[in-house]
């Protein structure tokens, strides 16, 4: 199902969560957002919650424009006509971010594809994991991996009217209190400052998306930047953290849902 039926997460059977991580970029040859989301179950269970499925994609190219491109049709499903999901890719896209997709309802194009949307991405300097609270629209002007910035681009600006930042729809205090309860020992932050570089990107992608089809709705997706160690014992680590944060999400959405509160923070 997705989150366009999600009423009490608590009263439905399944929910569906969409968790991407990055590929490889610069010096980092093995990148541990990937690693991380790759190494979660495909299904788990929280106290008091519906079984959480989880749909793991490709790793994502730290390529602007292909994350662009590839976003709107991870979280959206496209009718066959408007743009058909076999079209013939530049080669730094993988077909494979595709294949395990929730199948396409032909009817079900302002509806997402999933409940939930976890990003993962990588903070190298940080040795602490933190949900970021916010993605900024403008000034991307690190080289990605085809040597590309996003400084001249004005699409979010000037065609779509989008506001500078945008926030999740969660109530992020809560989220993160309930994520750091269950993580008894462990080092997780809020932040408002993802980076200005591909993690922030991706963010604002989605958010971006979601506030398209509906400006005042809840947008259901969240972004943890992880350490930068890809041991065993890291990965092992950030697959706790990134579990808890999906329970700790799933958790806080459901307590708003009972009171009755959904908005879309702006």
């Amino acid at each position: 199902m997705g989150s366009r039926d999600l009423e009490d997460p608590a009263k439905v059977d399944e929910l569906t969560v969409l968790v991407t991580g990055f590929g490889a970029f610069g010096n980092n040859g093995i990148n541990p957002s990937h690693l991380i989301a790759n190494s979660l179950p495909s299904s788990f269970t929280a106290d008091h919650l519906p079984n959480i499925k989880i749909v793991k994609a490709s790793p994502i190219p730290v390529h602007y424009r292909t994350v662009r491109d590839v976003v709107p049709r991870l979280l959206f499903p496209q009718p066959p006509g408007k743009v058909a999901m076999t079209r013939s890719y530049p080669p730094s896209i993988p077909t494979s971010l595709f294949q395990d997709l929730p199948p396409v309802d032909p009817t079900a194009e302002d509806k997402p594809r999933f409940d939930f949307v976890l990003h993962i991405g990588m903070a190298a300097p940080r040795e602490y994991f933190t949900m970021e609270t916010c993605a900024h629209r403008d000034r991307y002007l690190g080289k990605d991996e085809a040597g590309e910035t996003m400084e001249a681009d004005t699409l979010w600006r000037d065609e779509y009217k989008a506001p500078e930042i945008l926030r999740p729809g969660f109530d992020a205090e809560d989220v993160w209190k309930r994520w750091k309860s269950d993580l008894m020992g462990v080092d997780v932050r809020p932040s408002s400052d993802a980076g200005r570089y591909l993690c922030d990107f991706i963010y604002y992608t989605s958010l971006v998306e979601y506030w398209r089809k509906d400006s005042k709705a809840m947008a259901p997706v969240m972004f943890l930047h992880v350490p930068g160690s890809s041991g065993d014992y890291d990965i092992e680590m950030g697959r706790k953290v990134a579990l808890g944060l999906i329970g700790a999400m799933v958790a806080s959405t459901s307590a708003r849902r009972t009171e009755g509160l959904e908005h879309f923070a702006q």
